[in-house]
């Protein structure tokens, strides 16, 4: 018996730092990734008549704080028809590079992978206490 806790201990302790030192960052970004997606905004901007220079459509839409904002969205062909209302998402910090499409990287996948690898960790780690004390 004692030769099969000599194999399985040490395995069980790599399991349970594995757990923690993997899943821990895991936490950490799907955390943040989650703080991102929630600051960003939703308005309405207005396709314009493209510049000369443009390659995609150009609308104009106006943020939180009531400044107007002009982008090339390389989502919407050149030859969209101009006063097309679009749903517009951007960020508060930095409003000069908003999206068409919704934030939806809120990082939960990275916080159920680090939370089940932080699972992982805790259980290993009560299982090589207990196995101190096995004889």
């Amino acid at each position: 018996m004692s030769d099969a806790l000599s194999v399985v201990s040490p395995v069980v302790e790599l399991f349970g730092w594995f757990g923690f030192v993997v899943g821990t960052p895991f936490v950490l970004a799907g955390t943040l990734m989650r703080a991102s997606a929630r600051r960003w905004e939703e308005t309405v901007g207005v396709v314009i008549p493209p510049p000369g220079w443009a390659h995609a459509a150009t609308a104009r839409w106006m943020d939180s704080s009531g400044e107007l904002h002009e982008t090339e969205f390389a989502d919407l062909p050149i030859d969209t028809p101009v006063e097309t209302e679009l749903t517009v998402h951007y960020d508060p910090v930095r409003p000069s590079r908003p999206r068409l499409d919704p934030p939806h990287e809120d990082g939960r996948a990275l916080r159920i992978v680090g939370r089940v690898l932080l699972g992982v960790g805790a259980v290993c780690a009560l299982a090589s206490i207990v196995l101190l004390f096995v004889d």
